[in-house]
């Protein structure tokens, strides 16, 4: 007889620590925290990844995702003596992740149905759950609880961000947008169930008190003290008692597509489901920088080069301001100093330039003694005088390009009509 080695021992352990299995105490308790060695029916594109991640969607279009839970759960409908015959809890933390981040697949729901068998569901809306023909029977005995990321104006949602709970149908008994309470800041605080991130589900109904309670909180958040949603719902005439019943999770995607994860999940037919600790369950994938599209890619480089247009130009337009105040504040420097500055800025600058003007070589150019006039009254604007290779200066209309009219002149021309103004001044006011 041979003898296992001590290290074969260990390795197993060591497996088992690492990977540890999925815990079912029986038929109608069990808890898994990941879904490696899960009693797990799955369906459509429902898969585990090696962590144990239950992924029950992915980025393909027009496809349902279901993962059920194989043993049946016996509800005893029947029973008179024991209300508490119909009370369940369950919990679990799940994530959607969009394919983009500014457009939302379709949510997810928790159901509790008489089969397994939804070959007549159809995906979109409908949660892989029902069709447009079986939507509201009495026959289905089903109760989902929708975490719906769509409005459908024709099942009535009131947003889309909500939690609904459903009865043979997806048209909502009663529906809430989503918000948790929050234990430390005693007050609600919305939550965003396409974000990409994991929460919490909470679901439990009192059998007794015929209560069907429904708590969300954020992954790292512990139990809210208050629920979501909590209303008055009888589901003797619901769950079936000659057929047992299976609970399980059902989504699908549309046109719009995403990821929809289950990363541990708990149910308790008899009592308080047992509670998942963040830090035990297995992680997201890494999500993979999208590639862009050829129109995406041509509008960014549109929207970039247009930006950088506009810094240009502004930039350009300051420099050319600037590079105007000071030509502006320049002419005055060509007045005679012997004024001692005892002038107006702003009829000085009108003689200087109206003396440029006058002195044009081109006689065409000059301005008429009538239009001096106007000039000098301001009954018209006197034009900037731009550069030209030809003659002193020309008459241009009010641009940014006349900047250039002081360089295109030598100061002692400048300086010369400015002396021959001030000794005309001189004369009149001595009377000579």
């Amino acid at each position: 007889m041979t003898s296992t080695p001590v290290s074969v021992y260990f390795l197993i352990l060591l497996y088992a620590c690492l990977n540890p299995p999925a815990m079912a105490v029986d038929e109608n308790e069990f808890a898994y925290k990941g879904f490696n060695g899960a009693n797990i029916s799955l369906e459509g594109v429902a898969k585990i990844h090696s962590n144990g991640l239950l992924q029950l969607t992915n980025f393909s279009k027009h496809q349902i995702g279901r993962a059920f839970y194989k043993h049946p759960i016996r509800f005893d409908t029947s029973s008179s003596t024991s209300p508490q015959a119909l009370s369940f809890s369950t919990h679990f933390v799940f994530a959607i992740v969009p394919e983009t981040r500014d457009q939302s697949s379709d949510g997810m729901a928790f159901a509790i149905s008489p089969s397994m068998d939804f070959n007549q569901a159809v995906g979109n809306q409908y949660f892989g759950l029902f069709n447009s023909s079986n939507n509201l029977l009495p026959s289905n005995h089903l109760l989902a609880i929708e975490l719906d990321t769509q409005m459908n104006p024709e099942l009535k949602d009131i947003n889309d961000n909500h939690v609904g709970i459903d009865v043979n149908s997806l048209l909502s008994n009663v529906s809430a947008p989503v918000t948790y309470y929050s234990n430390t800041e005693r007050t609600n605080r919305s939550l965003e169930l396409v974000s990409g991130i994991p929460f919490h589900v909470w679901i439990e109904y009192d059998g007794l008190e015929n209560v069907l309670n429904v708590t969300l909180a954020p992954f790292t958040s512990p139990k809210p003290d208050q629920s979501l949603m909590s209303t008055y719902i009888n589901l003797s005439s619901i769950l079936l008692d000659s057929n047992s019943m299976y609970v399980g999770f059902s989504t699908a995607t549309g046109p719009i597509s995403g990821n929809h994860y289950i990363l541990g999940w708990s149910f308790n037919k008899s009592g308080k489901a047992q509670d998942l600790d963040s830090s035990e369950l297995p992680s997201l994938p890494q999500r993979k920088p999208r590639l862009k599209t050829g129109v995406e890619i041509a509008v960014s480089v549109t929207t970039v080069f247009i930006g950088l247009t506009i810094i240009i130009a502004g930039i350009y337009y300051m420099l050319r301001r600037k590079k105007y105040e000071e030509i502006q504040g320049a002419i005055l420097e060509t007045s005679d100093p012997r004024l001692g500055g005892d002038f107006l800025g702003e009829e000085m600058e009108l003689v200087l330039k109206l003396g440029l003007f006058c002195s044009k070589s081109d006689a065409e150019t000059r301005p008429s003694m009538r239009q001096v006039m106007q000039y000098i009254d301001g009954d018209v604007l006197l034009p900037e005088i731009i550069h030209d290779s030809t003659s002193i200066g020309t008459i241009g209309p009010r641009n940014e390009s006349s900047l250039e009219f002081v360089t295109s002149f030598p100061s002692s021309i400048v300086k010369s009509s400015a002396l021959s103004i001030s000794s005309t001044e001189s004369m009149l006011t001595s009377g000579g």
